[in-house]
């Protein structure tokens, strides 16, 4: 009976975190259909999405096979000029060969409607006066753009995304990349649209073998394996994908502003994986697919010398990540300044600074002062300072509280002898032994499920380790 209640509350949790998703997709980033494409680009009738260098739509003429012109939205390509008076406006902007502006449509906006009631659909004069417009002309509002009457906000918000947006796009694809995509796209843009798809395949089905090997390595205890799972890890969700989960993935998904499903399965499939490992195994992500985390597990393993971290200090320390986590949050919510919380992510972070090579000074020293730590202290950037580290204890603790957690680390207690041989083998601290009761246990929030410790049930081995 109690499995079957777990099974129902499993399955239960599973349909809302589905729910959740749907909602999620239907966010303004989303929004983006081949109807509202065409409209913007009138002259192509096939679209291709591109993540690189940033989100935007390739549109072809499928008769002569020509590159006629890119699509971008707003919402993706100036976040931070999207936000109106009450939220993110999603523009999604056509762009001809020649930088200007083909049309503009609004996807999304929740402006008051007592001013912008019929000025922010199509056609409207507003809207109108951005067509030819290039990167070169001035969008100063009230002088080279009349704004609407009442709605000052809503239309610096549309107008400076637009600006951002399309210089953005004219400097780093117009310029640099129109020419080649062109070259190669223009002979079948069809081929290109199912090796896109192909991809997306390769790395749904590459992220679950590494899931199938980290759960396989994990029951047989078996270290080759595990190393494998991790180097794989390291080449393939660090090196070729940029650095593996984030919590800037969580705080994409919690502003309701995702790219859409099925332009990014890949985004959506590693979100499932991190998020439902945490839910039935604690923080199993960060012992068993964390790039950053097998980079400075084996680094520890290299350098001969080891310190240690204890008493006060040790437990001021591991609330430091919870704060982290916590001053994001409120960034990127309460205060709603999401650009600023993902710009401290990206340096408290280290991931997208090792595996992309990208960063300020402060990132650079930032990585440098935890690869030197984390040399000497067995994971001490996950330990002390990871946010995302700090989400998924969190959510591991509701998960048990709920009780859906169905893996844990287990001790057969009542032969333990005392070795305290896990204890020290403990990559992250997360193990106490209590002399009154003669037993060990376990910190969930802070075990990675590594499968690292040793406790021996055989009492004879005990005794050995013991002498």
């Amino acid at each position: 009976m109690s499995n079957k209640i777990k099974l129902s509350k499993v399955t239960i949790f599973i349909l809302i975190i589905l729910a959740f998703f749907s909602l999620t997709s239907e966010s303004s980033a989303t929004l983006v259909t081949k109807k509202d494409l065409a409209d913007v680009l009138p002259a192509a009738d096939m679209f291709l999405r591109k993540t690189e260098p940033f989100g935007h739509y390739l549109g072809y003429a499928t008769e002569s096979g020509n590159l006629v012109g890119v699509a971008f939205l707003t919402t993706e390509v100036a976040a931070d000029k999207s936000w109106g008076y009450q939220e993110q406006i999603a523009t999604l902007v056509g762009v001809d060969l020649k930088g200007k502006i083909t049309d503009v449509k609004v996807l999304s906006e929740s402006e008051t409607p007592r001013y912008t009631k019929g000025l922010l659909s199509d056609g409207s004069w507003f809207l109108e006066q951005f067509k030819q417009k290039d990167a070169g002309d001035n969008f100063t509002l009230k002088d080279d753009i009349d704004a609407i009457s009442g709605a000052t906000i809503s239309s610096s918000a549309i107008t400076s995304s637009i600006d951002a947006g399309l210089k953005l796009l004219t400097e780093e694809l117009l310029y640099q990349q129109v020419d080649k995509v062109s070259e190669v796209d223009k002979v079948s843009p069809s081929r290109h649209l199912f090796l896109q798809e192909l991809l997306w395949q390769i790395d749904i089905i590459s992220l679950w073998i590494m899931v199938g090997l980290a759960f396989l390595s994990f029951f047989k205890k078996d270290e080759f394996l595990r190393y494998l799972t991790l180097g794989m890890s390291v080449a393939y969700l660090g090196i070729f994908k940029g650095g593996g989960f984030s919590l800037i993935d969580i705080l994409r998904l919690l502003s309701f502003h995702n790219p859409a499903f099925w332009n990014d399965l890949y985004w959506y499939s590693l979100f499932v994986v991190a998020i439902g490992l945490t839910i039935i195994a604690g923080r199993f992500f960060c012992g068993w697919l964390c790039p950053f985390g097998a980079i400075i597990e084996v680094l520890f393993r290299l350098v001969p010398v080891e310190w240690k971290v204890t008493g006060n200090t040790d437990r001021f320390l591991r609330l430091v990540k919870y704060v982290n986590l916590l001053i994001l949050l409120i960034i990127a919510f309460l205060f709603a300044n999401q650009i600023l919380a993902i710009y401290l992510v990206g340096i408290i972070e280290p991931f997208a600074t090792l595996f992309r090579l990208s960063g300020g000074l402060i990132a650079w020293l930032w990585l440098i002062l935890m690869l030197v730590f984390s040399s000497v202290i067995s994971r001490f950037y996950c330990r002390y300072f990871c946010p995302l580290g700090a989400f998924f204890a969190v959510l591991s603790g509701v998960s048990s509280f709920l009780k859906l957690r169905q893996l844990s680390i287990y001790f057969p207690q009542e032969n333990c002898k005392g070795c305290r041989l896990a204890e020290k083998t403990c990559q992250m601290d997360a193990i106490s032994y209590d002399e009154e009761l003669k037993k060990p246990s376990i910190n969930e929030n802070e075990c990675i499920m590594c499968n690292t410790c040793i406790c021996p049930v055989n009492p004879k081995t005990c005794d050995k380790v013991r002498k």
